[in-house]
């Protein structure tokens, strides 16, 4: 992956690691071999359709990769820069078991699909099928709850969120440098 030159990161607080471009996401992609049984999807915490979502950057189709991934979890762009795959997913990948061979970089490829949807994507809004009478409420609004606040308002949930910090985003905003 590309990153920011020494004397450049240096200067900022800009993230090092730059990202794919969509040319080396559909050339990562490709590496995938779609498994008959995905492994890698038993390795992931949230059950994300990793084939699905990969297959769709195979054929260009990002906005249907980001509708797959915002399917199983809400925070993509999160995931796909924190979350440990290479003890997850990553390393339930069959191209990873080849001597010799690096797994599918299926964290990079989240990332690359969240970031192109934060740039190329206006928001969509949620269709709520069922409006609930019962209402919520989450105390934090780190990633979990932020996770939870978003799950339960699709529901039809009434959901309200308490912060004791001046900002939301719990350990996104004051624990990750």
């Amino acid at each position: 992956m590309p990153e920011q030159p020494v004397d450049v990161r240096i200067r900022n607080f800009d993230e090092v690691a730059l990202g794919y471009s969509a040319e080396q996401a559909v050339q990562e992609s490709l590496r995938c071999l779609q498994c008959p049984t995905h492994p890698c999807v038993d390795g992931c915490p949230v059950g994300i359709d990793i084939p699905g979502f990969i297959k769709k950057i195979r054929e260009r189709d990002f906005e249907a990769a980001a509708t797959i991934l915002k399917r199983y979890n809400s925070l993509p762009a999160v995931c796909g820069r924190v979350c440990p795959q290479e003890v997850q997913c990553e390393a339930r990948c069959v191209v990873g078991k080849a001597p010799g061979r690096e797994p599918v970089a299926i964290g990079r490829l989240e990332r690359f699909v969240a970031d192109w949807e934060a740039e190329n994507m206006s928001s969509k809004e949620v269709r709520i099928t069922r409006k609930r009478t019962k209402k919520v409420a989450i105390i934090g609004s780190g990633p979990a709850g932020l996770t939870a606040a978003a799950d339960l308002a699709k529901m039809g949930y009434s959901v309200t969120l308490f912060e004791t910090l001046h900002k939301p985003g719990g350990v996104l905003v004051y624990g990750i440098p």
